[in-house]
């Protein structure tokens, strides 16, 4: 099936990670030119590195601090400077917080949350307005990358929880309207992913008490994988497939809703083996 991204501009964010490198993979088979931006700290390197050595097609690396405003605004110069106008921004880049209760939890670890799992985004999609300010075509599409934690609360990863939130229900419900004032068929959609077989949870998912106690909430009854993610962003960046839908939350999570359904069954820890 066709998606119509051939010759798109691609910015994604996080793009050394787990979820972001099956983005950034999936993205360059359909033909895109991508601007992939990744930590500037010895594990974002290495992992960029990997992901380049993959890539076919046309891109280009920045390394940023996304959180801070003059470096997000340096980014997007060497991207109009590179290709021009951006079709697609995909907001991949975020930090899961510490276990703790928040009896426990510090003002500076709020704050780290909200800057990179909020300000971040808000960082990057004003600066994708802009862009389509100064282009003005007809056609543009955000995906944030959200969690069910946003949408259904996570003990222990409050503040995590409410930089999702904001994301799922505040800028995503209020910029499906904005994005119309510089691209007339403009969307913006956030994908949420439940438990994700990724390098951050690696060594939690070894755990087979741990893995049946979250299974027991999955009604499918399996960890997601960093391609079940993908998939859903290529979908909804695509005008192609998904060109009458904006504003939507779509979670990625084997049905998950934080109730336990599956109690008594026995994990199905097969599903976790490539892992």
């Amino acid at each position: 099936m066709e998606t119509g991204l051939k010759g798109k501009t691609v910015l994604l964010s996080g793009a050394s990670g787990g979820i972001g490198s099956e983005i950034a993979r999936m993205f360059d088979r359909e033909g895109v030119q991508l601007v992939l931006t990744y930590l500037d700290d010895k594990r974002g390197k290495v992992e960029i590195e990997q992901l380049k050595s993959t890539l076919k097609g046309n891109y280009i690396t920045f390394a940023a601090d996304l959180t801070k405003e003059a470096e997000v605004e340096e980014l997007f110069k060497k991207a109009d400077e590179q290709y021009g106008r951006i079709d697609v921004l995909v907001a991949c880049a975020g930090v899961w917080s510490d276990t703790k209760n928040i009896a426990d939890r510090t003002m500076e670890e709020w704050n780290r949350a909200f800057a990179l799992n909020s300000s971040a985004d808000f960082l990057l999609t004003r600066g994708f307005f802009r862009n389509l300010r100064k282009y003005r075509e007809d056609h543009a599409s955000v995906v944030y990358i959200g969690s069910t934690a946003g949408m259904i609360g996570e003990a222990y990863h409050h503040d995590y929880a409410a930089t999702k939130s904001a994301i799922i229900y505040g800028l995503t419900q209020s910029l499906r309207v904005e994005i119309l004032d510089f691209a007339k068929r403009g969307r913006v959609n956030v994908v949420c992913p439940g438990w994700c077989a990724t390098p951050i949870t690696e060594e939690m998912l070894q755990d087979k008490q741990f893995v049946h106690t979250i299974t027991a909430t999955i009604p499918l009854r399996k960890v997601s994988t960093p391609k079940d993610i993908a998939s859903a962003v290529l979908f909804l960046a695509s005008d192609e497939l998904a060109g009458h839908i904006s504003g939507l939350v779509l979670a990625v999570s084997g049905g998950m809703n934080g109730r336990l359904l599956h109690g008594e069954l026995k994990p199905i820890t097969e599903d976790l083996k490539p892992y």
